[in-house]
């Protein structure tokens, strides 16, 4: 639950949130989890992960969308302002594309975070982006030097310097190889970004190690979601400041949910899946039931 908190001159209370930045002199890799909610923000938080991930691929399947770019900066803000309000851990937000033009990714940038967010991430698929792992849609990649002007417009537009921007290149995932990898990254760090994230969607994670061999200008960042049995220290080894584990939340979701429902519609009867379930007295813990209690309490006539 949220218990870090700062008051302002006029008395307002706000969220003393860890910067990105400061977590990375820590000596050790940043382990971002997917969240579209503040219930699974909080469960994140519990199990220890250092920072939150509001992806797009999560925030679309809660909607039962796909990953289009079909949510909102406002879409995006609500659900960033929900888990800032109960969540004490540094937000990301998944930023896809930044928006049609980097005057979109101003707007996109500044209310995000005034909606509590402590990053960024922006892709460099063209706008309307398409998930990374989608086949059969079209896919081209926007030019580095546009796209290093929408990571420049949000450096320029944050409204704090600690507010973390992360420039995502797709190079790899269309093919292009590590060469042209390497050529965004570098202007995407010229036009100032934070960190660089290179995407992967094959099984070994052997190409963003070549990368990270021939790029040394700034933190890196991985989403191991196919080569998936690379461990934290071999990417931390390897030069990755920053790892994501994107969607895990939303694919353990539809996994328990759709097991205990098939079970309880099969047999007539709830007992059957109880074994399944948490206590109720879980939900009421993560939830804070017992700030309802104290503040009726303390407040009633």
């Amino acid at each position: 639950m949220v218990d870090r908190m700062l008051v302002t001159e006029d008395g307002k209370k706000i969220v003393a949130r860890k910067a990105i930045k400061e977590l990375l002199n820590n000596d050790s890799i940043i382990r971002l989890c997917g969240a579209s909610d503040a219930l699974s923000a909080q469960l994140v938080e519990n199990a220890g992960f250092e920072s939150i991930w509001v992806s797009s691929f999560e925030s679309h399947a809660s909607c039962r969308l796909p990953d289009a770019d079909i949510l909102t900066v406002s879409d995006y803000s609500q659900i960033c302002n929900k888990i800032a309000d109960r969540v004490s851990l540094p937000i990301i937000m998944d930023g896809d594309a930044g928006g049609g033009s980097p005057i979109n990714t101003i707007r996109m940038v500044r209310e995000y975070e005034k909606n509590g967010a402590s990053g960024i991430c922006i892709e460099d698929n063209l706008y309307p982006k398409r998930c990374s792992f989608y086949g059969g849609v079209k896919r081209k990649l926007a030019e580095p030097k546009d796209h290093a002007m929408k990571i420049m417009a949000a450096c320029d537009n944050r409204i704090s310097n600690d507010f973390f921007i992360i420039a995502r290149t797709e190079a790899l995932i269309v093919g292009n190889g590590v060469d042209d990898a390497l050529l965004r990254a570098n202007a995407y760090a010229d036009a100032g970004a934070d960190a660089i994230l290179v995407h992967h969607k094959g099984d070994s994670p052997a190409p963003i190690f070549e990368f990270s061999k021939r790029f040394k200008r700034l933190p890196l960042v991985c989403v191991p979601t196919t080569y998936n049995t690379v461990t934290e220290k071999e990417l931390y080894k390897n030069g990755y400041s920053v790892v994501i584990y994107a969607n895990c939340g939303i694919r353990a979701t539809v996994k328990a949910v759709k097991e205990i429902l098939s079970r309880i519609a099969e047999t007539g009867t709830l007992s059957s899946a109880e074994h399944l379930l948490v206590d109720m007295k879980e939900i009421f813990e993560l939830i804070g039931l017992e700030d309802l209690q104290r503040n009726e309490k303390k407040y009633s006539a």
